[in-house]
């Protein structure tokens, strides 16, 4: 038996149920959970569901304990016949992954991993799928991490917020900027900068940008992810083709982040906020 949930989007932006579908949920705890992103691996973890985590995406690297489960691909290349053969009893994506929602006979959840709101919120929305003992947990869990990212607020003060380029992707190694795309205000990353001390220079949504759109934007900080390598002078290297026309390329304040957490909004968040201030207080000193 399964019971319908309707997306926070239908109730939220009055999406028809016939564009969106109704999540279908069990009605009993599921012992077989397929995770379509790493945020969502690291909360069922974070709230002692991992043991059922049967599939996950394979950028999914944390916990180490994952490296044992089987992978049904990416954000944008989901393999279903992997879905299919790992018979799951609740596949948990993301809320904007409409197509994937549709094209899935087995029950979903969705999630909104967007922002760090939705994030927290998502430990309630799956904790109360699993019974009263899960919740529990997922509320405690989820008041803990609250508490740690209540640490870091925007500053109220007289220091002006650091205006900063968020890259949250682009061709590396190539010695200029290029594919590049940046983290805009449906990012978490603008509420992580923002209680890191400064100010996302991106007013638009996440999308790509050229040089002369960088240029324009004139950030004073640029935070370069790039979690698939740990060469950051390379990286850097990349932002010397801008020349002395972007003050951050100007004053040598761009930020390399290879940690896996970087892109990740979860239980680690903090940590990355962390790294973030200790940077844009070093520019200070």
């Amino acid at each position: 038996m399964y019971r319908c949930i309707l997306p926070l989007s239908v109730i939220l932006f009055g999406c028809t149920p016939s564009a969106i579908p109704p999540d279908v949920v069990p009605k009993t705890p599921p012992k077989r959970i397929i995770s379509t992103l790493p945020s969502i691996t690291e909360v069922l973890f974070d709230i002692g569901l991992g043991d059922r985590i049967v599939g996950d995406s394979y950028h999914t690297k944390y916990p180490p304990e994952t490296a044992k489960i089987a992978k049904i691909g990416g954000l944008y290349d989901i393999n279903y016949e992997s879905i299919i053969s790992l018979k799951p009893e609740l596949v948990i994506l993301s809320v904007e992954n409409v197509t994937l929602r549709q094209s899935l006979s087995a029950p979903v959840l969705s999630v909104d991993h967007r922002s760090l709101s939705g994030m927290l919120d998502s430990y309630l929305v799956i904790g109360e799928i699993f019974g009263s003992d899960v919740l529990t947990i997922a509320r405690k869990k989820r008041q803990e991490l609250q508490n740690k990212l209540n640490e870091y607020v925007p500053k109220t003060d007289d220091k002006v917020p650091i205006r900063t380029l968020i890259a949250l992707d682009r061709t590396h190694g190539i010695g200029r900027i290029q594919n590049l795309f940046a983290a805009g205000r449906d990012s978490f990353l603008t509420e992580v900068v923002a209680r890191a001390g400064g100010i996302n220079v991106v007013e638009d949504r996440t999308r790509q940008y050229g040089v002369e759109g960088v240029i324009f934007l004139a950030p004073d900080v640029i935070i370069d992810i790039h979690t698939s390598s740990n060469n950051v002078e390379q990286s850097v290297f990349d932002w010397q083709s801008l020349g002395k026309s972007v003050p951050a390329v100007r004053h040598n304040r761009i930020l390399t982040l290879t940690e896996d957490f970087a892109s990740i909004p979860g239980p680690r968040t903090p940590m990355l906020i962390e790294k973030i201030a200790q940077y844009f207080e070093s520019l200070q000193e």
